[in-house]
C-alpha cells in the first residue's frame, strides 16, 4: 500500500500537467463558441449542452455563416488533434492507455476519456507489456493515420452535405476511397505493415469519424448505416492502395488527391441528379367499389404495422384526413416524421382518388444523441409527387385497387440509393393498400350483417 501511494505521488506532476494542457485545449473550444455568441450580440446558456456539446452550440447559432461554421469545425479538429497526440504521450510515459489516447480525438467521449487518462497511473516496473504480433505500427504513426482520415470525413461532411448541400459521387464515394487510401499512406509509410494492421487502422478511422460526425451534429445514425456498406467496401480498397503505393511514392503524394474533393463537391452540388420513381402495386379487396372508396376518404389512422421500414427510422404514413370533397379539397397526412399537406387532383367517386403533395416532412427521422437534428438530406432530396388509387370492380362484388406513387430522388450515386428508395416505397405502398382491404372488408362484413335476418331482429328490437 506504501507503495502505492509512493508511485501515484512520484507521478502527480505529470498527471497535473497532462491534466492543465488537456483542459485547455478542450475548453478553448467553449472559448470559441462564446466569442461567436459575443460577435452576434445572441444570448449564450451556460448550461449542460454548452459545456459537453460546445461545437454543436455554435452549428445552431442563428445567421451564423456557414465559413464562420466550417471554420468552427476546423478549429475543432485541430483542437482534437493536438489532445490526441498530448495523450499518447500521457499513454506512453504510463505504458498504456493507447485506446483512450485515440478516443481524446473524438468531441464530448474526449472529455471523458481525458479524465479518465489523467487518472491512470504508471504501469508496474517489472510487468510484462502486452505482446505485440509481427510488426505493428507506432502509436503515433498510427494515430497519424487515423487523425487524418477521421478528420477527412468530418471535413467532407460540413463542406458537402451541411454547407453545399450535396449528396452526392463526391461525399459517399470519392470521400471513403481516399480515407482509405490516406489513412492507409500515412500508416505504412516509411515501414510496410500488413494488410490487417492496414485495414485495422481503416475501420478505426471510420469508427472514430461516425463518432465524430453523431457528436458535432453532422449526421445521424441511420444515415451512416445506410451508407455504411458502400463506404465500407470503398474504405478498404482504398487503404490497400495506400498501402501499396506507400513506399514507392514521394511523401506527399497520395495527400494531393484530397484537392480534388472540392471540385467533385461543387459538380455535385451545380448538377444534382434527378431520378424519378414509379411505383405501381395493385390489390383485391373482397368488397365493392363503393365500399373501397369509403375506406380511402375515410379520416381513420393506417392500422398496419410499419415493418422495417418504420425500425429503419424512414417515414411511414400515419393517418389520413379529407377536408372537403372534389378537385381541390385538402387532404391531410400524417407521417411518422411530420405532417404533408396535400391536395386532391382527381376525385371520381368509386372510380380514382389522387391527390399531389404540396408540402412534405422529412424523408427520416435519424438517430442522434440530440433531440432534433436537422441535416440537409432530411429536405427536399427525396420528393413525393402524385400518388393516384384506381378502383376496377371485379366479378363476385370484389375490387381491384391500385396504387400509383410517384417520387423523385436527388441523391447520387443512384445505383446505390434508387433500390433502397424503391424498397421503401413499396413497402409503405403495400402496407397502406393492405389496410385499406383490411378496413374495406371489415365494412363490408359489418355491413352484412346489419342486413342478415338476425341484424334487422337485432335492429329491430334496438327500435
Amino acid at each position: 500500500m506504501k507503495n502505492l501511494l509512493h508511485r501515484l505521488l512520484a507521478e502527480l506532476p505529470d498527471a497535473i500537467r497532462y491534466a492543465l494542457a488537456a483542459a485547455a485545449l478542450i475548453l478553448s473550444q467553449h472559448g470559441l463558441v462564446a466569442l461567436a455568441f459575443y460577435g452576434h450580440a445572441a444570448p449564450l446558456a451556460f448550461d449542460r449542452m454548452f459545456w459537453f456539446f460546445p461545437i454543436r452550440q455554435l452549428a445552431m447559432l442563428p445567421g451564423i455563416s456557414p465559413l464562420v461554421a466550417i471554420g468552427g469545425f476546423a478549429f475543432c479538429l485541430a483542437i482534437s488533434t493536438a489532445l490526441v497526440f498530448l495523450s499518447l504521450r500521457r499513454a506512453d510515459r504510463l505504458g498504456r492507455g493507447g485506446g483512450l489516447a485515440l478516443l481524446t480525438m473524438v468531441p464530448t467521449i474526449q472529455i471523458f476519456a481525458a479524465f479518465v487518462l489523467t487518472l491512470l497511473w504508471r504501469r508496474r516496473a517489472g510487468a510484462p507489456a502486452p505482446e505485440r504480433v509481427g510488426n505493428p505500427a507506432p502509436p503515433h504513426q498510427l494515430a497519424r493515420g487515423t487523425v487524418a482520415g477521421m478528420a477527412l470525413i468530418v471535413l467532407a461532411v460540413a463542406v458537402s452535405g451541411a454547407t453545399m448541400g450535396a449528396y452526392g459521387w463526391g461525399l459517399f464515394v470519392l470521400t471513403p476511397f481516399l480515407v482509405g487510401v490516406i489513412t492507409g499512406y500515412i500508416v505504412n509509410r516509411g515501414t510496410l505493415r500488413s494488410r490487417g494492421e492496414t485495414l485495422v487502422a481503416v475501420a478505426l478511422a471510420g469508427l472514430l469519424g461516425t463518432l465524430a460526425l453523431l457528436m458535432l451534429a453532422l449526421e445521424g445514425l441511420l444515415c451512416i448505416l445506410l451508407i455504411a456498406p458502400l463506404a465500407a467496401g470503398l474504405a478498404i480498397v482504398g487503404g490497400l492502395i495506400g498501402r501499396g503505393v506507400a513506399k514507392p511514392l514521394g511523401p506527399q503524394a497520395p495527400l494531393y488527391s484530397v484537392a480534388a474533393l472540392p471540385l467533385v463537391f461543387l459538380v455535385d452540388a451545380a448538377m444534382p441528379p434527378e431520378l424519378p420513381i414509379i411505383t405501381r402495386t395493385s390489390i383485391t379487396i373482397a368488397a365493392p367499389p363503393g365500399t373501397v372508396w369509403a375506406s380511402l376518404t375515410a379520416n381513420r389512422p393506417v392500422a398496419e404495422s410499419p415493418g422495417l421500414v418504420g425500425l429503419a427510422g424512414l417515414a411511414y404514413p400515419v393517418a389520413s384526413r379529407i377536408a372537403g370533397e372534389g378537385e381541390g379539397a385538402h387532404r391531410i397526412g400524417t407521417f411518422s416524421t411530420g405532417t404533408a399537406d396535400e391536395r386532391v387532383t382527381v376525385w371520381k367517386p368509386g372510380r380514382t382518388l389522387a391527390f399531389r403533395v404540396v408540402r412534405q416532412p422529412p424523408a427520416m427521422e435519424e438517430m442522434s444523441p440530440y433531440r432534433k437534428l436537422h441535416t440537409p438530406h432530411l429536405f427536399g432530396y427525396f420528393d413525393t409527387g402524385e400518388t393516384r388509387f384506381d378502383l376496377v370492380p371485379l366479378p363476385g362484388g370484389r375490387t381491384r385497387l391500385t396504387a400509383r406513387a410517384d417520387h423523385v430522388l436527388r441523391i447520387d450515386p443512384g445505383l446505390y440509393w434508387e433500390p433502397i428508395a424503391r424498397w421503401a416505397i413499396k413497402q409503405n405502398v403495400t402496407r397502406v393498400l393492405t389496410d385499406v382491404r383490411r378496413d374495406s372488408e371489415a365494412r363490408q362484413e359489418a355491413r352484412a350483417a346489419a342486413h342478415s335476418p338476425h341484424g334487422q331482429s337485432n335492429t329491430q328490437l334496438a327500435d
